[in-house]
């Protein structure tokens, strides 16, 4: 049977192996059932071909069957798949889940088709690619990653068929298809991705918006794995680029969209942390990537812990690095206009995106919400003065502050859920950072109060929290607490009570500055209640309310918090010198903002006014109770001064608000009224207090000049009566400002015939005030506008003297304080002291502001007095404008009244500069014979001084466009006669009046004719008498202004003030030092350090060197001398290390642009230039400023130099070669890219560094050496050479790392960049050894101990210079010309400046010196 059965296996077998006569579709579908059944070897594909002319799936699914059972032939299996293939575009086969497993079958066939088939496939899918118009059709295209693999070892074939794939165009589901291809295919995800990548990007805009989170999926799967870093970033920049441009359709699908793709994002990172890390890393290196969506991008992935931290830090970089970007731009006016316009858009841009993202964040994008809010804390954190403050008000920008919290806003508005967490952190932040750090916080709760007040009705219970910690606030963070939830008290009695509550507590306290934030918020409390109340009766009125409405607005009113706090008001009273003032100026805005509180405020401040004024005295002003002596120290209990300019204030108020301001809900407060006293027959307090500053008024003057100081003479100690003396000084002095503002105020509005009595008053209290002054000392102690003196070091004695006296303590008390009269008054004054000046006949010219005016200053020095006095008190008063309620708020009655309109008096200090000039003018001119008369001129200068200071205030606090216009068009008003510019020297091209003339823009305009035709005549006339000084002070209020203008009108002025100094000598070097910085500053970029080189040149002369002798004066520029050589150093070392930080930071931007450029291909792609790119501009300008600063450092290697000089120097130049060596480095292209040969302008840079500076450094350190072997046994400066020992190698080094550059760059381009080098140089150094010998030593020792110096000192930087070798030095020893402060010294000593380098050394033991051998 065994047999049998084998028989019949074999003839099976042979009836499979022989085909029948016939093979059909049938045959082959019935064959393929059969799972061990395979083809017969000898089918063909003739047999075959013809069954596949109408297949059917069924026929097409068993043939591949039997070919997958055992390896076919490559002649038959071609055949077919071709077939298949023509069958699959004909669209005869339905398109279902049959169709898409014929594919899983053909994907293992494909390992048997032979390679020179594969040439034929590929075009035969290449030919069909316009064939496929949907995802089904697409099918077909995974057959490439197959057939590119095996196609690998012939690189042309899959280049050709890459190539023209590339070149075609790609339908949309070609393209979604080809996005989840590239990671299964090497070929292209290896070598030809980034031009695949840049193919889908170019059509992804054509997709359908539904299908773009699927592709963004598969492009971050590729960015995966599978393509290089370089190719990732590609991908991943252009990602985020792609979603810069709004998508198609309506605006709220596109956002969730977006949403849609920022979870796959997060979930990708999640899978993948170093896709994360990249993204971070793409934002960072290029700003131009930064946008709506980057921002949602790592706003999302810093949902995720561990990206958290490096996440925001690196949306915080983008932002400050921008703003800062965007400010040194600016500030840089050599950088090119292209570059600085790009970085401002940039700014602009990033601003912007953050905006979008905020706003957009409630469309299915919660996830972000925490992110947004961690972001928005750490924005304001980022306040401090160096990153974002100031930017926020320049060319549009809002800057880190505003921009945090509008965000924050934002969140507080949309999302409810974050307000309870957002007012916890406030909370937290307020209470645990100091007052500079938790003021953006603040302002943030000050905001969402004005803004949400419903809202944030809601969270009175975490207010109420922090007011709980009240008392250990700092003050002004406790004021500023309080001021920002004001506003939300009309909403909430429960949290006034509680604010009241807390305040009394407060106010027993021990702590000085508690109780003086209790006080100012008692007022606070007062001032907003009825500031409230006002508001309401203003909208009632204008409305037409009802009689319900009416009623109820009235029962709101009866619990006054003046009533309710009276008891707490008095208590105030009884505290320190600083509550008494908050209370005196709180109740001064209360009648402001109400003038008929007026008679209550008489009521609360008489009884306490009654101790220090007696009603039946001559002299009723009592100043002795002001103070009081507790163990021998003097110590002020009472601001008379400010409790008389708070009754002054009050009765003129009562004046003009007892007719037009009648306050019904102010009465009841204390439960009576005047008429009541009056029916009583009582004299209203407020009646008294008129008489009793009747009566001080008509006899202060009298009191102060012969019986105040002299009844005090020769009681105490010294220093007891110094004391003393101050505060009688101090308050004498504020009481006579009061009575003077009193009589100025009357002065304006008197009639012709009261103001010469007026005037004449106000002369009497001028004389009583320099009266005080002098008895008092105060006028020694300085004014705070003192004039600067050119003896320096006994300014600086009498400074450390004051400094450390017990006086010092009410020094500073009192000069916080701000002047006590009004700007009204003040402009008064100031045209009184012109018709004044006019009227003594001293300048022989007539400019009075008022003709019907006549002075009654007789003599001349009674002119001097009024305008001394007016100047510092203008000045005072302009200083105290910024300190007003933190900067002042435009609803402050006290800045509104007391303030004003602070432009009315430029034009009198204007005008009196003028005279001052002129009057200077004819002085000068007159050979003065009597100390007197030098004493007036010397009085004159100082005057013109402080009048120049004053326009200078006026200035800064210049805000906006506006208000600087409406200043210059003040000023404006005074005609050329009036300044008699006929004889002033012009110092200004006639250029720059036709290029103003062709200025478009008004304000451009108008500010640029205001420096030329005011401010530049000014500077000349100043300059040409020698009133150096006041040129300072000219020249930086023309830079001022200056930098206001844009940076063409820049181009126009600065040329001209360096040549009106040109010819002028200056002994004076603090003057010299600023006059030649400004001058330099202000040059155009083309011309700065072409000029520094020329002054320069002309201090190698003047400070001499090896082979010449100094000279005492520098012809071509006399301001260089040997007063000022010093001063002049000063001023060219900041000019240099102002251009090393520029091209430090421009080193960096190229840095950056070259790293985007090979990584990114950026030539090609993304910026498109008609002319040159950016980046080849701005290297084109680095390379020709750092040519222009080795000119100016290669003349001070030949210099001789100080100590500390030469050691900066040391410094400098290693910083400035280390610079050039990165700038070197970056014309060596990185590996992949194509190395370019260098430039012609760093051609010329390598060359001019070689020739000029390199060899003369090495000479200068072998100088430097030469002169501490000479010195070693002088002692007292061993640490200073010690450290010039550490600059030296560390110079060498970076000369060498430069040249090791060369050396690189010029091997790949073929270009010798070290033709100028001198090879010859020496460069190995070694350590010499110093034989000591004992004996000299100690003797050394004996005769220098007594001034030998510190070694912790040097150490620390406080450099002592040491003994000098001639007495004059020993005794006032030259003061370090590069010191902490930049700041030259005024030594007039003529031995000191001609001490060389070689007699500055000191001994040491080791010293570094060139070696003698050659290498």
């Amino acid at each position: 049977m065994a047999a049998t059965a084998t028989t019949a296996a074999r003839s099976q077998s042979r009836r499979e192996l022989s085909p029948p006569p016939s093979f059909t579709a049938d045959d082959i579908i019935l064959l393929a059932q059969n799972s061990s059944a395979t083809l017969p070897p000898s089918l063909s594909s003739s047999t075959v071909l013809p069954l596949l002319q109408s297949p059917s799936p069924t026929l097409l699914s068993s043939l591949l069957s039997l070919l997958s059972r055992s390896p076919p032939s490559s002649s038959l299996l071609t055949p077919v798949l071709l077939s298949f293939l023509r069958i699959f575009f004909s669209r005869t086969l339905p398109r279902n889940l049959d169709s898409s497993r014929l594919f899983y079958l053909i994907f293992p066939l494909l390992s048997h088709l032979d390679h020179s088939h594969l040439h034929s496939l590929l075009d035969f899918i290449f030919s069909h690619l316009s064939d496929i118009a949907d995802a089904d059709d697409a099918q077909v295209l995974d057959l490439l990653p197959h057939l590119l693999n095996l196609a690998a070892p012939d690189g042309e074939l899959i280049k050709a068929f890459l190539d023209k794939l590339l070149s075609v165009i790609w339908s949309k589901a070609l393209l979604v298809k080809m996005c989840s291809l590239i990671r299964d295919c090497p070929a292209i995800s290896r070598v030809r991705v980034s031009e695949f990548l840049r193919k889908i990007f170019d059509g992804m805009r054509d997709v359908d918006i539904q299908d773009l989170p699927w592709l963004v999926f598969q492009l971050l799967l590729l960015a995966s794995k599978g393509i290089s870093s370089v190719s990732r970033k590609q991908l991943i920049a252009d990602l985020l680029k792609f979603f810069e441009k709004p998508m198609k359709g309506s605006p709220s699908v596109a956002r969730q969209v977006e949403g849609t793709i920022l979870m796959h994002v997060k979930f990708a990172v999640k899978q993948d942390p170093s896709l994360g890390s990249e993204v971070i890393a793409v934002v960072r290196s290029d700003f131009g990537t930064f946008n709506h969506f980057a921002a949602a991008v790592l706003l999302s992935v810093a949902s995720i812990r561990r990206f958290n931290e490096i996440s925001i830090g690196a949306l915080k970089s983008v932002v400050i690095g921008s703003h800062l970007d965007c400010k040194i731009a600016r500030d840089c006016k050599w950088l090119p206009d292209i570059t600085k316009e790009e970085l401002l858009q940039t700014a602009k841009h990033v601003e912007k995106a953050l905006v979008r993202t905020i706003n957009e964040s409630s469309s299915g994008r919660e996830h972000l919400v925490p992110s947004i809010l961690q972001f928005g804390f750490i924005m304001l954190d980022s306040v401090d003065g160096k990153n974002c403050e100031g930017s926020g008000t320049s060319n549009g920008l809002m800057g880190c502050e505003e921009l945090g919290i509008q965000m924050l806003k934002t969140l507080f508005d949309v999302h409810e859920m974050t307000r309870n967490q957002m007012i916890e952190q406030c909370k937290f932040r307020i209470l645990s950072l100091n007052h500079q750090k938790s003021s953006p916080v603040i302002k943030l709760v000050g905001y969402l109060v004005k803004d949400y007040p419903y809202p944030m009705l809601e969270y009175v219970a975490r207010l109420k929290e922090l007011l709980d910690y009240f008392t250990f606030m700092h003050e002004k963070t406790a004021i500023s607490v309080i001021d920002a939830i004001l506003p939300l008290i009309k909403f909430s009695k429960d949290l006034r009570d509680y604010i009241i509550l807390v305040v009394r507590k407060a106010m027993f306290r021990r702590e000085d500055a508690v109780r003086s934030a209790a006080a100012s918020t008692i007022l606070d409390l007062i001032l907003e209640e009825n500031r409230s109340k006002r508001n309401d009766s203003f909208q009632e009125s204008s409305s037409q309310a009802s009689c319900s409405q009416q009623a109820e607005s009235f029962c709101r009113t009866e619990g006054c918090l003046f009533q309710e706090l009276n008891g707490l008001l008095r208590r105030c009273l009884m505290q320190q010198v600083s509550v008494k003032e908050i209370v005196y100026k709180g109740l001064t805005k209360l009648v402001m903002l109400d003038p008929s509180t007026s008679g209550h405020v008489f009521d609360i401040l008489w009884p306490h006014f009654l101790q220090f004024y007696s009603q039946d005295a001559e002299y009723p002003l009592r100043l002795d109770v002001c103070y009081v002596v507790e163990n021998g120290k003097v110590s002020q209990i009472e601001p008379l001064d400010q409790l008389l300019s708070c009754v002054s204030w009050v009765v003129l108020l009562q004046q003009h608000g007892r007719s037009n301001h009648q306050s019904e809900y102010s009465l009841p407060c204390l439960g009576f009224t005047l008429s009541q006293d009056n029916e009583a027959g009582r004299v209203s307090s407020g009646e008294l207090f008129k008489n009793a500053l009747s009566k001080i008024r008509k006899t202060l003057s009298k009191w102060i000049f012969e019986v105040d100081f002299k009844q005090n003479e020769g009681l105490g100690s010294h220093s007891f009566q110094g004391e003393k003396s101050d505060i009688y000084g101090w308050l004498l002095r504020g009481i006579l400002e009061v009575f003077i503002n009193i009589a100025a105020t009357e002065l304006e509005k008197a009639a012709h015939e009261d103001e010469a009595v007026l005037e004449k008053e106000i002369m009497w209290l001028v004389d009583s005030y320099d009266y005080v002054e002098k008895e008092s000392g105060l006028n020694k102690q300085g004014s705070g506008i003192r004039k600067g003196s050119s003896k320096t070091v006994v300014q600086h004695k009498t400074d450390r003297e004051l400094k450390d006296s017990p006086r010092s303590s009410h020094l500073k008390f009192f000069s916080v304080r701000g002047s006590l009269l009004a700007t009204s008054s003040i402009r008064q004054l100031l045209i009184l002291a012109v018709n004044s000046y006019n009227a003594s006949n001293f300048t022989g010219q007539t400019t009075p502001l008022n003709h019907s005016r006549s002075s009654l200053c007789k003599t001349l020095d009674q002119c001097l007095k009024l305008i001394s006095f007016t100047l510092k008190v203008c000045f005072h008063h302009l200083k105290s404008i910024i300190s007003i309620d933190g900067g002042g708020s435009s609803g402050d009655p006290y800045k509104a009244i007391v303030y004003g309109d602070l432009k009315q008096l430029a034009l009198p200090i204007m005008q009196l500069i003028w005279l001052l000039k002129s009057g200077a003018k004819v002085e000068n001119n007159i050979t003065k014979k009597e100390a007197k008369g030098k004493k007036n001129f010397e009085n004159k200068g100082s005057q013109l001084h402080q009048a120049l200071l004053c326009l200078n205030e006026l200035f800064r606090m210049s805000s906006s466009k506006a208000y600087l216009t409406e200043l210059i068009e003040v000023l404006d008003r005074l005609d050329t006669s009036e300044l008699n510019l006929g004889n002033t020297v012009e110092a200004a091209d006639s250029m720059n009046h036709n290029q103003a003339a062709t200025v478009d823009d008004p304000y451009v305009r108008t500010l640029h004719v205001f420096l030329v035709k005011r401010l530049e005549p000014l500077y000349s006339g100043l300059i040409a008498r020698s009133l150096f000084q006041e040129a300072v002070v000219v020249s930086e209020l023309f830079l001022l202004i200056w930098r206001t203008l844009p940076f063409e009108q820049k181009k126009l002025d600065g040329t001209w003030m360096l040549n009106v100094c040109k010819n002028k000598r200056i002994v004076n070097p603090k003057s010299a030092q600023k006059l030649v910085t400004l001058a330099l500053h202000l040059m155009p970029s083309k011309s700065d350090l072409i000029a520094a080189q020329d002054i320069a040149s002309e201090l190698l002369q003047v400070m001499g060197s090896e082979e010449k002798d100094p000279i005492e004066i520098s012809r071509t520029y006399p301001f260089v001398n040997d007063s000022t050589k010093d001063a002049i150093t000063v001023a060219l070392v900041q000019l240099i290390e102002s251009c090393l930080a520029d091209l430090d930071w421009s080193v960096s931007k190229l840095k950056a642009m070259s790293n985007l450029k090979c990584e990114f291909d950026l030539s090609t792609r993304g910026h498109q230039f008609t002319e040159r790119s950016p980046g080849v501009i701005l290297e084109e300008m680095v390379h020709s400023r750092s040519e222009a600063l080795v000119n100016v450092l290669a003349f001070f290697t030949e210099m001789n130099l100080k100590d500390s000089q030469a050691e900066q120097f040391l410094k400098m130049t290693a910083k400035f070669y280390r610079l050039l060596a990165r700038m070197t480095k970056l014309r060596i292209a990185s590996k992949g890219c194509k190395q370019l040969l260098p430039g012609l302008k760093f051609q010329k840079l390598a060359e001019v560094a070689c020739r000029k500076l390199t060899s003369k450094l090495y000479n200068f350190v072998a100088l430097v050496q030469r002169n501490q072997q000479e010195n070693v046994r002088i002692r007292g400066i061993i640490n200073k050479i010690k450290r010039e020992n550490k600059c030296i190698p560390d110079l060498i080094f970076q000369i060498e790392d430069y040249e090791r550059y060369l050396i690189q760059l010029s091997k790949l381009t073929k270009v010798n960049l070290l033709r100028n080098a001198k090879r010859s140089t020496v460069r190995d150094f070694k350590i010499l050894e110093i034989k000591k010998n004992t004996a000299q030593e100690e003797e050394i020792v004996h005769k220098s101990g007594s001034i030998s110096s510190n070694s912790s000192q040097d150490d620390s930087g406080n450099e002592s210079e040491g003994p000098s070798e001639d007495n004059a030095a020993e005794k006032v020893p030259s003061p370090d010309p590069i010191g902490e402060d930049g700041a030259a010294g005024d030594s007039e000593s003529d031995e000191d400046v001609h001490v060389l380098i070689r007699n500055k050394r000191t001994k040491m033991s080791k010293v570094v010196q060139d070696s003698g051998d050659e290498a």
